[in-house]
């Protein structure tokens, strides 16, 4: 209990963040009664806990050394996963660098339940709507309702239903996985039955969610798609999950019960290293060594603060001086804009050359990127999706360097949804003093350069209209006459 705050506050951005996803996503929604199931698991386990003594692990102190210089890392990169991955291993590794094995006996099974609430599940969402769609074909087959398939398309007679990221069951996966994972921790001492249990909920979970689907799917032809379960089967489909997976697994894992004698909690469960000779004053070298190292996270932010601060106060980028055959920048005209969140730095215009080519450049980023506003990140987009949509997306080698730009660029081609015109993006990041067009090299360059008191980071691009050519009946882009402007541009330009 006294080291709660400890890992409170060692932990503190972590604990944010997993607050912020639990409360704000509807996927991940359950992962304050994953939480809620770590606290019980481990109070029903306070009876080994408190039994074991001061038994300092090297090897559990290189890790936790290792696993918190990898999230100072990933929290100055704002790398979400990583970051939430390893909150729980930390945990575990500080534990057994002052208590040796005894406490990943004791408590690593409790604490590894976290990572039911990590985002790390999403991901497996495109596999499960295929495997959704599949097995629904069968269905329907075994039905006699005729169904043409499409990718994630199920197109009826009566309409056409889409199995999105909502529909492919990972929300049920996770509270499934998670719930047998809890009671088997709770009343079994196999790990093996824990990990049959495990696998056994993840495939009712999946049963259930492919009879949900079709469910609805069935409701819709033979209503017409009168029925109201097409626009809200949300209760619907946790009763499904009901009946399908938790009904079942509730006597599949009575079966999987030990005897009596090898059941019941787990407070019991006894120290691995009680029968080793104990010291009898055990060193307090290994808490301060463990507890320090943990609270490193939040206090090189800190003692980098007041540098960060000035370096990004002091930082006043400007847009590029062109040869004296270009006139601009005309500020309050532009072709395009990105679609960032709050930037510090929105500085664009428009060149126009002497015989009257034009080029936009755009200059918008982050004197100090922080969580929510850093240069890449999910909310950012290059251009606004309402308003454009995407043509090409390719990297462009340039004939010549200069300091304005990388010797790549990455090359970007939009169509605007309203007029259907066609814009060419060169585009390239400054990280610090540093340009690069790799997304990745903004990530690891950015991280090294935070923990040296450095977080400004900005977009740069060119936008140009393409014209608008005839190829086999269609309208195409030709942007041949614009990478030619560009180049121009370019070439005389100087920061």
């Amino acid at each position: 209990m006294a080291s709660i705050p400890l890992l409170t506050l060692g932990l503190w951005a972590e604990w944010q963040s997993f607050v912020h996803l639990w409360y704000n996503s509807i996927i991940y929604n359950h992962g304050f009664l994953v939480l809620g199931g770590v606290f019980f698991l481990l109070y029903q386990r306070r009876k080994s806990l408190s039994a074991l003594t001061i038994n300092g692990s090297p090897l559990g102190l290189f890790l936790l050394a290792g696993a918190t210089a990898t999230l100072i890392l990933s929290q100055a990169a704002d790398i979400r996963v990583f970051r939430l991955i390893l909150a729980p291993l930390i945990i575990i590794f500080w534990g057994w660098s002052i208590w040796g094995k005894g406490f990943v006996t004791s408590a690593g099974g409790p604490i590894l339940l976290l990572v039911f609430a990590v985002p790390i599940w999403d991901d497996f969402s495109p596999l499960l709507q295929h495997i959704t769609v599949f097995f629904n074909t069968i269905l329907l087959q075994a039905f006699d309702i005729p169904a043409t398939i499409h990718e994630f398309f199920i197109i009826l007679d009566v309409g056409t239903f889409l199995v999105e990221n909502g529909c492919s069951g990972v929300r049920y996966l996770m509270v499934a996985l998670f719930l047998a994972a809890f009671y088997g921790q709770l009343y079994y001492r196999s790990n093996a039955r824990i990990a049959l249990l495990v696998v056994i909920a993840g495939l009712l979970s999946m049963v259930a969610n492919w009879i949900r689907v079709f469910g609805i799917i069935a409701a819709g032809h033979y209503t017409n798609m009168e029925t109201s379960l097409i626009e809200d089967h949300e209760l619907f489909g946790w009763i499904i999950f009901i009946v399908v997976t938790l009904v079942p697994l509730f006597f599949i894992s009575t079966r999987l019960e030990q005897t009596s004698s090898d059941t019941g909690d787990k407070s019991g469960i006894s120290n691995p290293e009680t029968g080793q000779a104990r010291p009898t004053s055990p060193s307090i070298k290994w808490p301060l060594l463990a507890s320090l190292i943990l609270l490193l996270p939040p206090l090189v932010p800190a003692a980098l603060d007041a540098k960060t601060a000035r370096v990004a106060s002091s930082w006043e980028p400007s847009l590029p001086v062109p040869e004296a055959d270009w006139t601009g920048p005309l500020k309050h005209a532009d072709i395009w804009h990105p679609d960032y969140v709050k930037p510090d730095i929105d500085l664009g215009g428009i060149y126009v050359s002497d015989d009257l080519k034009q080029v936009q450049v755009q200059v918008t980023g982050y004197r100090r990127q922080v969580q929510n506003r850093e240069l890449i990140g999910y909310r950012n987009q290059l251009f606004d999706r309402q308003e454009w949509k995407l043509v090409s997306k390719t990297s462009h080698a340039r004939d010549s360097s200069d300091s304005v730009s990388t010797k790549t660029v990455n090359e970007t081609v939009i169509q605007n949804n309203a007029n259907g015109s066609y814009v060419i993006l060169w585009s390239w990041y400054q990280i610090g003093e540093q340009l690069t067009n790799s997304s990745v090299e903004v990530k690891i360059q950015g991280a090294l350069n935070k923990l040296q008191g450095d977080a400004r980071g900005a977009l740069w691009a060119l936008a140009g209209r393409c014209e608008r050519v005839s190829s086999e009946g269609e309208k195409r882009p030709d942007c041949s006459g614009q990478r030619a402007t560009f180049e121009r541009f370019l070439n005389g330009a100087h920061r």
